[in-house]
């Protein structure tokens, strides 16, 4: 299977249905993951942002889909000779930093405040006026009216710091993924579609586009064909398959979850799944992302 072949039946692959309509967003979208990953390939400088708060939860969190992708990210960006921080804020912290102590621990990470927002950002802007991307893994963004919403179209910008603002600042390729139209890069797809499709989606659809998109059925999905992608672009480094095993997500999920006290951002509830998803469905499409890879030699 040729290369463009390959990397769109990963794209196919993480735009897996579950109810959300991912399938029908991904359509428009088609073509984002093989830009980003030839955008990625060549040893960037990034950030990735991250992580989405769960204010209703019990205890409340951020959520488990998000973190896993992004530090899988990190890491893969580190393995091609480049330099990369994680981006989140201070509700989404400690889940955020559970999830890179499993897996990149070097990583440095960046935490802006909800209030304060703006002191804080221009402390940090000229760290990232130099930055090649900047990389939004299932981070809400502002719609129409200004406002981050979840699924359910609740307002949680009192649990959000503007990180949009951050995303949208700058001349670097902006690469988006997410799977429910909410998130930050999801302003890449008609405002009409996403109402069409997704549930309260006239409500929720971020309005920040991105150079390149990539839907989910999960976030953390479209994350790892990413990763996979760049694997098939760059195979003389092997440390980019090792990140696509499902074992390698599953010890960063099951962290998160312990130690920081991530939450399944449907079932409002700290346990080792994902949007509903327990472990043996979610990790279906990781495996399958895995194996593409492999045969592709």
């Amino acid at each position: 299977m040729r290369l463009a072949q390959t990397v769109a039946e990963l794209e196919r692959t993480a735009a897996r249905e579950v109810g959300r309509g991912s399938e029908r967003l991904a359509v428009p979208a088609a073509g984002g993951l093989l830009a980003a990953a030839r955008s990625l390939a060549a040893a960037p400088d990034a950030a990735v942002l991250t992580g989405f708060y769960i204010p209703a939860a019990d205890p409340p969190a951020a959520e488990t889909d998000g973190p896993i992708g992004a530090v899988q990210l990190a890491a893969a960006l580190r393995a091609l000779g480049g330099e990369v921080r994680l981006v989140t804020d201070a509700p989404c912290a400690p889940v955020v930093a559970a999830a890179l102590g499993a897996a990149a621990p070097d990583v440095p990470l960046d935490v802006a405040p909800v209030q304060g927002y703006d002191d804080w950002a221009a402390a940090v802007l000229p760290r990232y006026a130099a930055l090649s991307h900047l990389i939004a893994c299932e981070r809400v963004g502002p719609g129409v009216d200004g406002r981050p919403r979840n699924m359910r179209g609740e307002d949680i910008g009192a649990h959000t710091a503007p990180l949009d603002r951050l995303y949208a600042a700058g001349s670097a390729y902006r690469i988006g993924i997410g799977d429910g139209g909410n998130e930050l890069g999801m302003g890449r797809l008609p405002a009409e579609l996403v109402g069409r499709v997704v549930d309260r989606g006239e409500r929720i659809h971020c309005v920040v586009g991105c150079d390149a998109l990539l839907v989910g059925g999960t976030s953390n999905w479209a994350a790892a064909a990413l990763v996979g992608a760049l694997a098939l672009l760059r195979p003389e480094l092997p440390a980019l398959r090792d990140l696509l095993r499902p074992d390698w997500s599953y010890a960063v999920l099951t962290e998160m979850v312990t130690r920081a006290g991530a939450v399944d951002g449907v079932r409002r509830r700290a346990e080792v799944s994902v949007d509903g998803l327990d472990w043996p469905a979610y990790a279906e499409p990781l495996t399958r992302i895995a194996e593409l890879v492999a045969a592709a030699g």
